[in-house]
C-alpha cells in the first residue's frame, strides 16, 4: 500500500517538476532571443487618449471586425509553427524521464503483485501540488 503511494506520488512530482523547468527554460530562450521593438500598433491608435482620430471613429468598427478576422487567420496559419517552437518543452528529458518512472513503476508495482489502485491514485493527486510547490521553490520564484 505504501509502495503504490509512494511511487505514484514521486512520479508525478517529477512530471510536474520537470515540465514546469523544461517550459521555463523554453521561455528563458525564447525572451533571450527576441527583440523588442518600439512602435505603436493598430490597437494603440485606436485607443488614443487624447482623440486625435476622431474623424475615423464610424469607421473603428469595420476596422475592429477585419482585424479580428485577420488575427484569426495568423493564428490558424501559425499552428505549425508554434506546435516546432514548443515541441523543445514537449519532448524535453526532463518531462520524458519522468513519465518512464511513472510508467515503469506501475508496471513494477503489478508485476509484484503490490499494486493498489486507491492509494495510487491518491499518490498522483498528492504528487502534483507537491511537484508546484517544489518547482515553485526552486525556479519560478527565481528572477
Amino acid at each position: 500500500m505504501v509502495s503504490s503511494f509512494l511511487v505514484a506520488m514521486l512520479s508525478s512530482m517529477l512530471i510536474v517538476t520537470g515540465s514546469l523547468y523544461s517550459y521555463r527554460n523554453m521561455i528563458q530562450s525564447r525572451v533571450e532571443n527576441s527583440e523588442i521593438d518600439d512602435f505603436k500598433d493598430v490597437i494603440d491608435e485606436m485607443d488614443d487618449p487624447y482623440d486625435l482620430y476622431e474623424e475615423e471613429r464610424e469607421s473603428e468598427i469595420t476596422d475592429i471586425k477585419q482585424m479580428i478576422k485577420e488575427e484569426k487567420a495568423r493564428q490558424k496559419s501559425n499552428i505549425i509553427e508554434n506546435t516546432t517552437k514548443n515541441a523543445s518543452a514537449m519532448v524535453s528529458l526532463y518531462r520524458l524521464l519522468p513519465y518512464a518512472f511513472l510508467i515503469l513503476g506501475f508496471i513494477g508495482l503489478e508485476n509484484s503483485r503490490t499494486l493498489e489502485i486507491l492509494p495510487y491514485l491518491v499518490g498522483l493527486a498528492v504528487g502534483m501540488p507537491m511537484g508546484y510547490l517544489i518547482a515553485k521553490k526552486l525556479f519560478i520564484s527565481q528572477s
